[in-house]
């Protein structure tokens, strides 16, 4: 049997759909499918039951996904110390949430490539948290709190937000007559509609949310409402104006750095993390107001 096999069926028992499991993998869902059935002819049984509304575990499959996570765990234990004691080359993974990637951390870790030519980056551009015990990504740069447990955290940045508009918006619609551009029902969401509700003394009516800051910042510049925006992002933005900017810290975003233990060893890898540790330092004091 093919080992890697496994990985796509724990990914899958924990999905539940081919979809799903081709997202987390980074594979076309005829992909999944041909791994699974090449899995269930390895070993000889069905381990999944292909269901309208997704692929249910059988009774066979249920009994092997603590013996195939075992498995899944020392082979990735084995990996990971392989890594730890490469030399600074190779491939490095790097999660970063797309906007703050882009604009803050990715332009500064171009200069390793530069000093490091046996290095190569591939940045994961995803909002969802990425599982580091797995190797989905080798590091996480974070806008959440971590917390997995078993895994090395550093905080980077505070980095300040504030509650835009497009230009000339408040000229154009009365305070009262104010709607927000809010974010998805989260614990992000909430924080930023709380600050809102404080700082307006009431709760603006809200038609619109969305899971990620790039949209939200689109719908205010066109005039749709005000919402909450990083600084780094909309201080620099021609169409947007700053109503207010959270100076007490009460809505502000820390970005953190999170690496699996095994991985900090790697060359590569400490040469990224102290690269993001030293693009924090350099970020501008503006942004963290």
């Amino acid at each position: 049997m093919n080992w890697n096999d496994l990985r796509y069926f724990l990914i899958l028992a924990e999905e539940g759909s081919l979809s799903g499991a081709a997202r987390r993998l980074r594979k076309e869902h005829t992909t999944v499918a041909r791994r699974i059935e090449a899995l269930e002819e390895a070993v000889g049984t069905k381990l999944f039951d292909r269901l309208p509304r997704g692929w249910q575990l059988t009774a066979a499959g249920q009994n092997l996904v603590p013996v195939a996570e075992r498995v899944e765990a020392e082979a990735l234990g084995f990996e990971r110390q392989a890594r730890g004691d490469e030399a600074a080359h190779g491939v490095v993974r790097i999660s970063v949430p797309p906007v703050a990637g882009r604009v803050l951390f990715a332009p500064r870790l171009a200069q390793l490539l530069t000093a490091h030519k046996g290095l190569e980056f591939e940045i994961i551009g995803a909002s969802n948290v990425v599982n580091l015990a797995r190797r989905e990504a080798d590091l996480a740069v974070r806008m959440i709190t971590p917390r997995e447990p078993g895994l090395i955290t550093r905080k980077l940045v505070e980095l300040g937000v504030g509650l835009y508009a497009a230009r000339g918006y408040r000229d154009r619609v009365p305070e009262q007559d104010w709607e927000f551009c809010g974010y998805e029902d989260t614990s992000y969401g909430a924080a930023k509609k709380e600050w809102v509700r404080n700082i307006m003394g009431r709760e603006l009516p809200c038609r619109f949310r969305a899971d990620d800051t790039e949209s939200v910042r689109q719908f205010i510049a066109a005039g749709h409402g005000v919402g909450v925006l990083p600084r780094y992002l909309a201080d620099g933005d021609d169409r947007l104006e700053l109503i207010r900017a959270d100076t007490a810290g009460e809505s502000r975003e820390t970005a953190w750095l999170v690496v699996h233990p095994d991985m900090r060893r790697s060359p590569g890898v400490r040469l990224v993390m102290d690269a993001l540790i030293k693009a924090a330092d350099s970020i501008s004091a503006e942004f963290q107001v």
